[in-house]
C-alpha cells in the first residue's frame, strides 16, 4: 500500500469539494474525515498512524481499507483539522504527498459566522483563525516544497480542468474523465446543509457571496487582522482602513468565549447522538476481528 496523501486547509475552505473530485477518478481513493484524535491515539510510528486511520475507517463506516485501496491506488485522508497534527504529519514527509487548499479568509469568515459552529462567531476572531491556520500550514509546506502542492479555492471554482491537471501531475496519474463530471459520480457519504455543493457543478457565485453577506465594516475587520495574508495570496483588499478600539476587541473576544462555546456545546450534542449507536457496534466488529 503507498503512503498515504494529505488535504489540508481550513474549515470551509472547499476540501471536502477536492475530495469529491479526487474520489471519482478510479484509481485514487480519499476518506472525507475522521474522529482525528483517535486515529492519532498511537502516533509512536507512520504505520500506527496508518492502523489508526484503517481502525477508525472501518468504525464509521463499515469498510475495510485493503478493500478500498489497492496496491497502486493513491489514497490518502482528507480533514481540515490535519493542522493540528502537523508534529506527528512531518514524519510523513517525505513518503507522503500533502495538497493545501486555501480559500479567500473573507469568504471562510463569513461561513464560518453563518455556519454556527463556534469557528468563528465574528468577523474578528474568525479572521485570526483563517490566518493562524493557513500561516501553520504554509510553515509546515515550506519545510519540503516539493512534497506539497498548494492550490486555491477560487481556481477550482473558476478553471477546474486546468487546476486538476495541475493536481494529477502532482499526484502522476491521469486525469480522469469522471473528475470533471463529480457531480454525477456515486458518493460514499451523505448529503448535509454543509456539503450539498459538492454535489453541484463548481459555482463561481459560492466564491463571491461573502461580498454581499458580510458588511463593508465586517470586511475592513478581516482585512485588519489578515491583509497581509490576503495579499500574499492573491487576494485584493476592498475594505477600507480602520483601527479596533479597546472595547471592539473586548466585545469580540467575549463573544467568540461565550457564544462559541454555546454553539459548540450544541453542534457536539448533535454529533454525538448521530454517532453513538452507529459506531459502538462497528467497533465491537472491529475488536472481535
Amino acid at each position: 500500500m503507498l503512503s498515504p496523501l494529505f488535504i489540508m486547509g481550513t474549515q470551509r475552505s472547499g476540501t471536502t469539494l477536492l475530495t469529491r473530485i479526487l474520489s471519482a477518478h478510479p484509481d485514487i481513493f480519499i476518506q472525507n474525515e475522521l474522529d482525528l484524535p483517535k486515529v492519532f491515539e498511537d502516533s509512536s510510528s507512520n504505520d500506527a498512524v496508518i492502523k489508526g486511520i484503517e481502525r477508525q475507517i472501518y468504525i464509521e463506516t463499515g469498510a475495510d481499507l485493503n478493500s478500498l485501496v489497492g496496491d497502486n491506488t493513491i489514497w490518502g485522508l482528507k480533514d481540515p483539522q490535519l493542522t493540528e497534527y502537523i508534529e506527528v504529519l512531518r514524519h510523513f514527509l517525505p513518503e507522503s504527498k500533502f495538497i493545501i487548499i486555501v480559500r479567500d479568509g473573507r469568504g471562510v469568515t463569513n461561513s464560518y459566522m453563518e455556519n454556527k459552529w463556534g469557528l468563528g462567531t465574528n468577523a474578528y476572531c474568525g479572521a485570526q483563525r483563517w490566518k493562524r491556520e493557513v500561516e501553520q500550514q504554509l510553515d509546515f509546506m515550506s519545510e519540503m516544497p516539493e512534497n506539497f502542492l498548494f492550490i486555491r479555492y477560487e481556481d477550482i471554482v473558476t478553471n477546474l480542468k486546468s487546476t486538476l491537471e495541475q493536481v494529477c501531475e502532482f499526484l502522476q496519474c491521469s486525469l480522469a474523465p469522471e473528475m470533471l463530471e463529480y457531480d454525477k459520480q456515486a458518493s460514499y457519504y451523505n448529503v448535509q446543509r454543509e456539503n450539498v455543493h459538492t454535489f453541484k457543478q463548481p459555482d463561481k457565485a459560492l466564491s463571491e457571496k461573502w461580498k454581499s453577506k458580510l458588511s463593508q465594516f465586517e470586511i475592513s475587520v478581516v482585512e485588519y487582522v489578515a491583509g497581509d495574508l490576503l495579499e500574499k495570496l492573491g487576494y485584493t483588499k476592498i475594505g477600507s482602513p480602520i483601527t479596533l478600539s479597546r472595547l471592539q476587541l473586548f466585545y469580540f473576544k467575549w463573544h467568540q468565549k461565550i457564544v462559541g462555546e454555546i454553539q459548540i456545546q450544541y453542534r457536539w450534542r448533535q454529533a454525538v447522538w448521530r454517532a453513538r449507536k452507529q459506531q459502538k457496534v462497528r467497533k465491537e466488529q472491529w475488536n472481535k476481528q
